[in-house]
């Protein structure tokens, strides 16, 4: 079993009882690393030498420019363009193919927040094992998203097998209910589209659109600025 650092955390999350958990621990780890790159570890020789050679995603590119300071955005856009051309100026045109598509699928905070996110699932598991309170407080989940289902499922592999049933049985019932709400919100939402409905309540189902995409994917989608 992984070092339990993020057991606090991971109470502190799932107390909130309000959406995916582990979106939740994943944005405040996201939150805390964009933090650190564009912060005093942009400054680390170490963390530099990384930062060149993986570069980052569209995504956290993007993020970097909301969370960070623009000098030291620029300061490791700096030094990553060096790097870049470096390559691109001493090798030839199939090394510098093969280098940008490895370029283009890597991502320096991508896996900084894997490795983290892998030590979280282990003590997810770990407490639901050893931990009563927390077994409890994780049955009062509102929801899982399908991708954090997923990795939760193959963390529960770290368990025995008896264990195991009883854990993605569990996570099996939070994670169909939700799935049976949302089917019957968006459901509901169609239907207020047929003039037989116009006149009935929207009930929960104007952001039914917004959930189900963020249920399949871990990622909540802009909402628009228009009535529906």
């Amino acid at each position: 079993m992984s070092e339990h650092l993020y057991t606090i955390a991971i109470n502190e999350h799932f107390g909130k009882k309000c959406g995916c958990p582990i979106c939740s621990l994943h944005e405040m780890l996201e939150k805390n690393e964009l933090k650190a790159i564009t912060g005093a570890a942009m400054m680390e020789p170490s963390i530099r030498i990384q930062t060149n050679r993986l570069g980052f995603c569209y995504d956290h590119f993007n993020k970097m420019i909301t969370y960070g300071k623009r000098l030291p955005v620029a300061l490791i856009l700096q030094s990553h363009l060096e790097e870049i051309r470096a390559h691109i100026n001493s090798s030839s045109p199939d090394a510098v193919e093969k280098y940008l598509s490895n370029l283009g699928h890597s991502c320096y905070v991508c896996e900084k927040l894997e490795e983290k996110m892998k030590h979280v699932r282990s003590n997810i598991v770990y407490l639901w094992k050893s931990d009563e309170n927390f077994r409890k407080l994780f049955s009062e989940q509102q929801r899982f998203c399908l991708p954090h289902y997923r990795e939760l499922l193959s963390a529960s592999k770290e368990l025995g097998r008896r264990d195991r049933i009883a854990f993605c049985a569990e996570l099996g019932k939070i994670t169909k209910g939700s799935l049976q709400v949302l089917n019957d919100d968006i459901d509901w939402f169609c239907k207020k589209f047929d003039y037989r409905f116009a006149k009935e309540d929207w009930k929960n189902s104007k952001d039914a659109i917004e959930r189900t995409v963020e249920t399949l994917t871990s990622k909540l989608p802009a909402k628009r600025n228009e009535d529906i």
